[in-house]
């Protein structure tokens, strides 16, 4: 299967050619580039990024649990995930995104997979990361001898259709990976390219509120990052309550 799916050559937008970015004109005697030529560049540059949809998270679906669990306490933000998922062409032409904002447990990551599996139902480019793999696929770069491989690492993922990161505040905020952050963030932003993340902060640490406070992300990745996001993506998708991981924990002979 994998195999297939690397070989997988995505038809033509527009009809036009067979899929491979080119046109034959036989009469002519001449081939030109079709009107999907970027696109098709494209996709083929963004094979190398990471793309695979987690084995917990594959064949998920509206009518699965969790969704109908999650729906029960989240139902507007399912539903506005379903509207997404419906019209992912639309929301990825036009450079839309959304983030899932809660406690763990809640199904942030299952409502953001949903998305990654549409886009990629739809043929159209994913990169899905967790927010330290990508920054340690960034400092990788940095040996090898290749050059340009960071320039040209931060381009596609600048320019990949759909930008998956999970756990974006889990990276601990340096100077160095404010600058990479920056860069990806920008970069998407200026490009009108989507984006969807998640992320667990719950509160102010400080006040010990414990309230789910969308503007202490700003704190986190600093407010010009979070400026571009919040244009980008809207407002957050909150999910409250408890941690259903540990709800279906079961201990272990030796705990009990």
């Amino acid at each position: 299967m994998a195999a297939e799916q690397s070989n997988y050559v995505a038809p033509c937008p527009y009809e036009l050619c067979d899929g491979g970015g080119m046109i034959v004109d036989w009469d002519a005697n001449e081939s030109y580039r079709c009107r999907c030529w970027p696109e098709q560049v494209q996709r083929r540059r963004s094979r190398r990024l990471s793309r695979e949809i987690p084995k917990r998270f594959r064949n998920i679906g509206f009518e699965r649990e969790p969704l109908p669990s999650i729906a029960r306490t989240a139902p507007d933000v399912v539903r506005a995930v379903r509207r997404f998922c419906d019209r992912i062409d639309e929301m990825l032409d036009r450079g839309e995104g959304m983030w899932f904002l809660g406690s763990p447990g809640t199904g942030k990551s299952h409502l953001a997979y949903l998305i990654s599996q549409a886009a990629l139902a739809a043929n159209r480019s994913v990169a899905i990361y967790t927010g330290p793999r990508l920054l340690d696929e960034i400092r990788r770069t940095y040996d090898d001898d290749t050059p340009g491989a960071t320039l040209d690492l931060i381009d596609r993922l600048t320019n990949v259709e759909l930008l998956h990161v999970e756990d974006l505040a889990v990276a601990r905020p340096t100077d160095w990976v404010l600058e990479q952050l920056y860069n990806i963030v920008n970069g998407r932003y200026e490009n009108e390219k989507s984006i969807v993340f998640t992320c667990d902060l719950t509160g102010d640490a400080e006040e010990g509120s414990g309230a789910i406070d969308p503007r202490w992300l700003a704190r986190h990745i600093t407010d010009r990052n979070f400026s571009r996001l919040v244009e980008m993506c809207g407002d957050p998708q909150m999910l409250f309550g408890a941690d259903n991981r540990q709800a279906v924990y079961k201990p272990h002979a030796w705990e009990s």
